[in-house]
């Protein structure tokens, strides 16, 4: 057991560092150097670079507005049938516009398009609104539903 700790002390105290290795962070260096510290991440944990790092992660995490990352999946037709055939697609302070499936609509065929299409999304926009405009969505000769744009009053 005694030689082992001698052969374990001898090779620490012989040690030395690699000179080709990519990454060093006991010798200050360039504006290179820096950056591939960061980008390695090559600080002790618990320094200051590396709380620097941590502190600008979560600041980007929770200060960037949710604006920048637009990744809402485009809607397919056969979605509206998957959402109880009301889809919202967009909507902000100022209105929004919907998909609509048809068969809801025609179930209040006696009805005018429009107070269909009204009493259809207000208990799903739960605002008073208006109603902008109400396109149809044909696939040939089928009509699958209708494109609502809101207004907010």
């Amino acid at each position: 057991m005694a030689e082992t700790t001698q052969l374990r002390g001898e090779v620490q105290a012989g040690s030395k560092p690699r000179e080709d290795a990519a990454v060093r962070t006991n010798k200050p260096g360039g504006v290179r150097q820096k950056l591939a510290n960061v980008l390695f991440w090559a600080y002790e944990r618990g320094s200051r670079p590396y709380d620097l790092i941590v502190i600008l992660i979560l600041a980007f995490i929770f200060v960037t507005p949710r604006a920048w990352f637009d990744d809402r999946p485009t809607l397919q037709l056969t979605d509206l049938r998957n959402h109880l055939g009301i889809v919202e697609v967009t909507r902000n302070s100022a209105g929004g516009s919907y998909l609509v499936d048809a068969r809801l609509v025609d179930g209040r065929a006696p009805q005018k398009l429009e107070d269909a299409v009204s009493e259809i999304l207000q208990p799903r926009v739960q605002r008073p609104f208006i109603i902008k405009s109400v396109e149809p969505i044909r696939e040939g000769n089928v009509l699958l539903g209708y494109t609502v744009v809101v207004d907010f009053k």
